[in-house]
């Protein structure tokens, strides 16, 4: 069952990099107490982690060399479902970890990284779904 659809995954993808970009930006402005050097590698690392984790999973199902016979395609599409249900996993461990960590030390400027997990969960479900279209 499919609860959100291809288009949907790529209208909340589109919606999460502007908030995304728009809360990097915030961290450069008002984060004065590190280097604004430091500051910019954040914002391009958690702006490319967004978009490398989703572009990464969501293009793993448009590789044709598994379709080569029906043991590959089996198999490789298994794999491919497992990969998925890995991805979201993890996307739900890394929010429930910058959560509780910035709760438990009291520093909410860590929140701003949530966005990387929201990536890998649009990419990863993106997978999932284009996997169970096939």
């Amino acid at each position: 069952m499919e609860i959100i659809n291809q288009s949907d995954i790529k209208k909340y993808y589109k919606i999460f990099g502007y908030v995304n970009l728009i809360f990097s930006i915030l961290l450069v402005i008002f984060l004065t107490d590190i280097d604004l050097k430091e500051r910019i590698f954040a914002l391009i690392a958690i702006n490319v982690g967004y978009h490398m984790l989703y572009l990464f999973f969501s293009s793993l199902s448009k590789d044709s060399s598994r379709m080569n016979n029906n043991f590959n395609k089996i198999v490789g599409t298994g794999m491919l479902k497992l990969f998925s249900i890995f991805g979201i996993a993890c996307s739900f461990t890394i929010i429930y970890i910058f959560i509780s960590t910035a709760i438990s030390e009291k520093e909410y400027i860590g929140l701003f990284g949530i966005c990387i997990a929201i990536g890998l969960f649009l990419g990863a479900y993106s997978l999932w779904t284009d996997l169970n279209n096939e």
